[in-house]
């Protein structure tokens, strides 16, 4: 099977929206999680303030996202991957939530509990066992959302490239 773009952006692009699922479900339902992609990547790092932040936020998740899923799609080429390609992306996840863990620690978060900008700790660790696994539990349904996609959307693809 060879790389196809078009089908890896838009799997990128169905995968980075669903991603972020588990954390605002969970702020929805009034749990105690506390990161906030969106408006870590809108407000503090873009400076764009308010509800045009998180939108900001959202699109430049989106583009992260979209690099990811080519990324992967790339290996999944590399690797000869013509098949399965749901436990391959599980595979991309997990370099995906080991490279995302350090970034992590480097870019600027306000913790909503104090105030305070400052270090969240590689993968959250420093907001707690609930974000560490969110996030971990993030990127996994990422790898496996963009192996889905990518496989369903692919060319040549189909349910027997996905599955």
């Amino acid at each position: 099977m060879e790389f196809e773009l078009a089908p890896a952006v838009l799997a990128g692009l169905i995968a980075g929206a669903i991603m972020e699922g588990p954390v605002y479900l969970q702020k929805a339902m009034g749990m105690p999680v506390k990161q906030n992609i969106f408006r870590t990547w809108g407000q503090n790092l873009l400076r764009i303030r308010g509800a045009t932040g998180y939108v900001a936020g959202f699109a430049f998740h989106e583009g992260i996202a979209v690099f990811a899923a080519i990324l992967s799609a790339l290996f999944f080429d590399v690797v000869g991957a013509d098949s399965n390609l749901w436990l391959w992306g599980l595979i991309s996840g997990l370099v995906h939530y080991m490279v995302a863990g350090p970034v992590i620690t480097m870019i600027p978060s306000l913790d909503p509990a104090t105030g305070v900008v400052g270090s969240q700790g590689f993968a959250y660790k420093n907001y707690g066992t609930l974000d560490v696994a969110t996030s971990f539990t993030a990127h996994m349904i990422f790898g496996l959302s963009t192996g889905i996609a990518y496989g369903l959307l692919h060319p040549l693809g189909g349910s027997g490239l996905a599955f």
